[in-house]
């Protein structure tokens, strides 16, 4: 299977857990499985640069450098990619949400290098996410109220819907209900089979 899968999600939407639960799968499957994470390839760019900062304040950063910023990230990842075989998954977001409005998180130019053959949005119910937000310890993000988050999942279908136009690839949206980390992974894995 030599597939290129970009899994998304809003923060608290369970996509990272998900996306190794999908990993797991596809070896157990006999697959050979690559994940990249895109926030963590801007960390480390960032790093390079000189501009260390927290996870959830890039989001924050001047909108012109955070697209000059997911135009190296695509290339990076591109590059690897093209070394790799099997499945690769990419962990990634499909917009976020800025001071100055929603900034797509796959911007034609990175579709256009990524190519990828499946766009999976990872979604759960506005309450559950905002739950996970709250008990997350281990980050610093904003207060999240139900209406906000409903409104980050609106944008990140739309955002999809224009990805997917795009690329020319399909969107699979997959619930990730509160322990239901395995029914999500498995509906994606079964998805990528067919694709």
């Amino acid at each position: 299977m030599n597939r290129t899968v970009i899994v998304t999600g809003i923060p608290g939407s369970g996509k990272t857990t998900v996306c190794s639960r999908v990993e797991k799968l596809a070896k157990s499957a006999g697959f050979e499985v690559n994940v990249i994470n895109y926030g963590t390839v801007m960390m480390r760019l960032l790093q390079e640069h000189g501009r260390g900062m927290e996870r959830d304040e890039m989001r924050k950063d001047n909108l012109d450098t955070q697209r000059k910023l997911q135009k190296e990230v695509a290339a990076i990842v591109a590059e690897k990619m093209a070394r790799l075989s099997g499945l690769t998954i990419v962990d990634t977001h499909m917009s976020i949400k800025t001071p100055g409005g929603y900034l797509p998180g796959l911007p034609a130019h990175n579709l256009s290098v990524l190519k990828p053959d499946m766009l999976v949005l990872v979604e759960a119910e506005p309450r559950e996410i905002s739950r996970r937000r709250m008990k997350d310890a281990s980050r610093k993000r904003d207060v999240a109220v139900e209406k906000s988050v409903t409104e980050e999942l609106m944008f990140s279908r739309f955002m999809a819907g224009a990805s997917a136009v795009l690329a020319g690839a399909p969107v699979k949206i997959v619930v990730n209900a509160e322990g239901k980390q395995e029914e999500a992974a498995r509906e994606i894995f079964e998805a990528l089979e067919v694709a």
